[in-house]
């Protein structure tokens, strides 16, 4: 499904599985704020969703491409978060996604180009920026405590967080 906007289209991904969600607050991995989501499907789709990003072969006979929304636009204002649907289209809890979710994604794609101060240009392509995710199969996500290794409580020696004492270290 197409829907056009002005020079920009919104086009749905189907049926793909959605992995590493980063929807409810935005990360920062490379020094830009921003919503991450990399979906999953067969190899037979590679050129389907080729039009998405970079695709890569991953196990399974299955590719993945990782799409992105900044969370900041150009003029320094807050972007609008992604948008997180059900099956029914009511809001969904972004941090209830688990790895192997099923879902529609809805990525915005739009022209580019990039001029030199003569004006010629450069380098043109299609940006691609994800939208909203619709959830059609909930794995819903639970932190596996199995192999996480923590700190046990120990008694009190007097340091604290607040301490300004020189460090050992």
């Amino acid at each position: 499904m197409t829907v056009a906007t002005n020079d920009a289209v919104n086009v749905i991904i189907k049926d793909v599985e959605l992995h590493w969600a980063k929807l409810d607050k935005p990360v920062d991995p490379f020094g830009t704020l921003q919503y991450e989501l990399q979906i999953q499907a067969p190899k037979k789709r590679e050129k389907e969703l080729a039009a998405f990003g970079k695709v890569k072969m991953i196990d399974g006979g299955k590719i993945s491409i990782n799409l992105k929304k900044k969370a900041v636009k150009a003029d320094g204002s807050d972007a609008a978060k992604v948008r997180v649907v059900d099956a029914t289209k009511e809001a969904l809890d972004p941090k209830l996604i688990g790895n192997g979710s099923i879902g529609n994604v809805m990525v915005m794609q739009k022209p580019y180009e990039i001029k030199a101060p003569n004006g010629k240009v450069t380098k043109s392509g299609i940006s691609n920026m994800l939208t909203a995710v619709q959830v059609t199969k909930l794995v819903k996500y639970e932190r596996n405590n199995e192999n996480f290794v923590d700190f046990d409580a120990e008694e009190s020696t007097g340091v604290s967080a607040t301490s300004t004492e020189d460090s050992p270290f």
